[in-house]
């Protein structure tokens, strides 16, 4: 990686990255990886006989199936950061007294969860790879509020990773996130609407301005990109998980 002069420079190179492959064939379909989709009939609640090797098997099994698509900006993230944040998730829910998760542009942390975690969460995606799931909802953020009327104002959190860093994409997003959360994620007091993002060092005051969340230790790896993410929260109180460094990364 060649070394960054300042922090224009660095913006400037990650919009290229980001903005690659923005205007062809972003609106592919594909074949789908994942088979039939599976009955909505259990009773069991999220994170009930969970165990760390369980997201290791499921996070793995996400990582060979699904080769990441450039025409879809897709960069995952590596095994051991999907099983961390999902360990965090259920972490958060658990706290929260939560169920419902929003998974908005962010299939490998869908599932990564057990089925029996997932039914009681939906992903938001445009990639119609996986639209054979029972909790796939089509999802284009250019169209930020066009979300049905029974999915609106129905969930405990929203995780988001955007294709795109740039500031009216995740303006997009928040529009999104904001209609589907039951709370306001600016709660001061009581129960808050859980918003968890992924994004660059540099949008860290837009992160805070969108939804009230700030950097937390832990950094995730993705490892065919080359810049550094951090992982933001507006409840980092309610997330021990999150306040371990990544093992991943050295000098952390």
């Amino acid at each position: 990686m060649k070394p960054i002069e300042d922090e224009a420079s660095i913006l400037a190179e990650l919009r290229a990255i980001s903005d690659r492959g923005a205007a062809n064939s972003r609106f592919d379909k594909k074949k789908s990886a994942l088979g039939s989709a599976t009955s909505n009939t259990t009773s069991e609640k999220p994170g009930e006989s969970t165990t760390s090797d369980t997201y290791t098997r499921t996070s793995d099994a996400f990582l060979v199936n699904n080769p990441e698509n450039s025409n879809f900006n897709q960069y995952w993230y590596s095994s051991e950061t999907i099983k961390i944040l999902s360990e965090a998730i259920i972490e958060i829910l658990s706290n929260i007294g939560g169920a419902r998760v929003a998974f908005l542009s962010t299939p490998s942390l869908y599932f990564a969860l057990p089925e029996k975690e997932r039914r009681f969460c939906q992903l938001f995606e445009f990639d119609k790879t996986w639209s054979n799931d029972v909790g796939y909802v089509h999802y284009d953020f250019n169209r930020p509020e066009s979300i049905d009327d029974t999915l609106q104002k129905s969930f405990d959190m929203v995780v988001i990773d955007p294709p795109f860093i740039t500031k009216d994409v995740w303006e997009k997003y928040a529009l999104t996130a904001k209609l589907l959360l039951k709370e306001d994620p600016f709660a001061d007091f009581g129960k808050k609407g859980v918003v968890l993002g992924t994004t660059v060092s540099e949008n860290a005051s837009l992160m805070k301005d969108l939804f009230g969340a700030e950097p937390i230790v832990f950094k995730p790896v993705i490892p065919h990109l080359v810049y550094q993410y951090n992982v933001y929260i507006n409840c980092p109180e309610d997330c021990k998980t999150l306040k371990k460094a990544n093992p991943e990364i050295r000098n952390d």
